[in-house]
């Protein structure tokens, strides 16, 4: 898989939003199943002040990774490098989609660091998490 090339990358750029429904199975499948838990445990979620169990941020994340890997592809696995920032929790039952655009090349080497900055948002249009995500091209 060789690296995109820079020359096809302008800044402004939107990147295809990624949508994941969170599903209770996924965060059980992420987490592991215990009690007492805001992620996997509903009962307890409530006591403590959630309509439902969370998602474990890093779920997010994983989703970022994968829009970046789609937009890259070789350029994030090798070369990816991600800040975040979460903002509201995300919960079972939630739609959640991510969101990107270019805000900058560098150069970096004999590459081009493409720095990308991305939301991710609620059904409700809410953002979860934000951040920038970066990886490299030709």
């Amino acid at each position: 898989m060789a690296l995109r090339p820079a020359e096809s990358i302008r800044i402004g750029d939107e990147l295809p939003p990624l949508t994941k429904p969170i599903a209770q199975r996924q965060i059980d499948a992420y987490s592991g199943v215990r009690p007492y838990s805001i992620h996997t445990d509903a009962e307890w979620a409530r006591k403590k002040g959630f309509a439902a169990p969370l998602a474990q941020g890093m779920m997010s994340t994983a989703y970022v990774s994968q829009m970046m890997v789609q937009f890259l592809g070789e350029g994030f696995v090798k070369g990816g490098k991600m800040g975040v920032s979460f903002i509201k929790p995300v919960l079972a039952g939630d739609t959640l989609t991510v969101r990107g655009s270019v805000r900058s090349k560098d150069a970096e080497g004999a590459h081009t660091r493409v720095t990308v900055e991305f939301w991710c948002e609620n059904q409700q249009g809410v953002k979860t998490m934000v951040g920038t995500a970066s990886g490299l091209a030709a």
